[in-house]
């Protein structure tokens, strides 16, 4: 079995993974959103969210896979800031397992998480769309003090605003990663995908890096949503998939927080 689809079949367990967790989740129902009836959680928990972040950054991946196989590195990028995102915001809301206070930015977080896009949904053009966020660096600081034990919180924050920063480059179309496209013989722009080149080894390796990096943060999950059956399948998932990528085998949690560190430094050497 080759790396791509290697890629595939772990994301493809990863989810499995996390379908016998959804009812951890809490109950679904229909309910009216505007003039439309949608899908909503009957309980809007702060577990809920990290599963919920956990379930979109296998999708993004799984999308990421795609986009490798026709050569489209840039946008993988983009979707990798995505993925970078949804990892840190569940260790940002995993803290509480470990400290028993939940942060006035965690609770913030958690409304405008389930807040909806109008807050006049019959009405969007009248709806006055108010938000008030979390400053990013909040959330690199509140990583900083979880990782305390096994890291230096000010080198942890830089480390993981440092690699929000390079990817943010793939999301707004900065110079430095617009011209990663341009090359060849004769020199040119290469706006369909650039299969053939090196970047797409280099891509694939960032992917299992990213794929390593979301079954850590899942074990978390696990904790969170209090599915510690669930804790033992994805550590053995993540334990295969190092063996077959090469990645340093770790298995503690404060280990698994310093090769998620060691992930990180990957991303941007």
């Amino acid at each position: 079995m080759n790396i791509d689809e290697h890629l595939t079949q772990t994301l493809s367990q990863l989810e499995k993974l996390y379908q016998a967790m959804d009812h951890a989740a809490g109950p679904v129902h229909v309910g009216d959103v505007g003039q439309s009836r949608q899908f909503r959680h009957e309980n809007c928990t702060d577990a809920l969210a990290c599963y919920l972040k956990g379930v979109k950054a296998i999708s993004t991946l799984n999308a990421c896979v795609v986009l490798l196989r026709v050569g489209h590195v840039q946008e993988i990028g983009a979707l990798c800031r995505m993925v970078d995102d949804f990892c840190n915001e569940i260790l940002f809301l995993v803290v509480p397992v470990t400290d028993d206070k939940v942060s006035n930015d965690q609770i913030l977080f958690r409304k405008n998480f389930y807040q909806e896009e109008f807050d006049r949904p019959s009405d969007p053009l009248r709806s006055a769309q108010k938000r008030n966020p979390v400053v990013t660096k909040d959330i690199f600081s509140t990583f900083g003090k979880f990782a305390k034990e096994v890291l230096n919180p000010s080198d942890a924050q830089e480390l993981v605003r440092t690699v929000h920063q390079y990817f943010s480059g793939y999301v707004h179309g900065a110079y430095p990663q617009i011209m990663e496209m341009y090359g060849g013989s004769p020199p040119h722009f290469h706006m369909s995908g650039m299969l053939g080149t090196p970047l797409i080894d280099y891509w694939r390796n960032q992917l299992i890096t990213y794929v390593a990096r979301l079954i850590m943060a899942s074990v978390f999950v696990t904790k969170k949503l209090g599915m510690h059956e669930q804790e033992a399948p994805i550590q053995a998932l993540l334990e295969e998939f190092r063996e077959c990528t090469g990645i340093k085998h770790e298995q503690k949690p404060s280990e698994m927080l310093k090769q998620y560190k060691q992930q990180c430094k990957t991303q941007i050497g």
